[in-house]
């Protein structure tokens, strides 16, 4: 795995060639996770890893001092100038829980976008993006319905989710369409924070626990119509008197 660090906004690509990073010598914003206030900060530079095009750095919080690890993915446009793709994300110190890789690309990455919006103080947009999450799972799962609102009332007809779960859902729905469609709304960052929990909850329950569960359930099945083990007769008489080298597992009984 080749790392190169980036420093000035250049590097050496795996090509051996020289790759201009414009993103490199700009500003990142993020929200800094010790006094929770936005942040705006220029890396010193990115520790980069070319086979999975992601760069690390080293910010400091503008307000507080604290220091943050941010990730970056990259990506080469069309002049071949390597550039960020997408949000950073503060890697350490973080209060979010890593996704379970059982989660399907599309709902993933519009809760991690919907993270990093939070992140950077954009709370009405996080919230549009929980909104998009729960989209992304209707559209994963083949849930019909003319809106969001009947799409997620098939989910709970076809037991993709249930009781609670389904008023969770329909609360970031409203959620979602009061920043979408209500201009004098904003949300406050306690709303995005608990949307975001209920959100990582309800792709929790859909596609990690519901396996696990479904898991649990085969393998006690399995158990339960298993034949039980028996022994015949004349090993049972076998055991019983200390023949056939038997006697608990040790060595035949001296002849009498």
């Amino acid at each position: 795995m080749e790392r190169t660090f980036v420093a000035g906004g250049s590097a050496f690509c795996q090509t051996g060639y020289i790759c201009q990073m414009s993103g490199a010598t700009k500003p990142v914003a993020v929200v800094c996770v010790a006094c929770d206030a936005p942040t705006s900060s220029t890396p010193s530079g990115w520790l980069m890893d070319w086979e999975s095009q992601v760069a690390n750095s080293l910010i400091k919080c503008s307000h507080c001092g604290h220091l943050i690890v941010i990730r970056q993915r990259l990506d080469f446009d069309y002049k071949g100038d390597l550039t960020d793709d997408g949000p950073p994300t503060v890697i350490w110190p973080t209060l979010d829980v890593s996704l379970s890789p059982t989660i399907p690309d599309a709902p993933r990455k519009a809760h991690e976008e919907a993270r990093a919006c939070y992140r950077a103080g954009q709370y009405t947009a996080s919230a549009l993006m929980v909104r998009r999450t729960l989209e992304a799972v209707c559209a994963d799962k083949g849930a019909t319905g003319r809106d969001l609102q009947k799409k997620l009332d098939s989910l709970k007809t076809t037991g993709v989710i249930e009781g609670r779960l389904t008023e969770w859902s329909h609360d970031l729905r409203a959620l979602g369409n009061e920043a979408a469609h209500d201009t004098s709304v904003f949300i406050s960052s306690d709303d995005a924070r608990d949307a975001l929990d209920l959100s990582e909850a309800l792709l929790s329950y859909v596609y990690v626990f519901s396996q696990k569960y479904q898991a649990f359930r085969g393998r006690r099945s399995s158990l339960a119509s298993a034949p039980p083990t028996t022994v015949s007769s004349d090993t049972a008489s076998a055991i019983a008197s200390g023949k056939s080298g038997y006697n608990g597992g040790g060595e035949s009984p001296p002849p009498a």
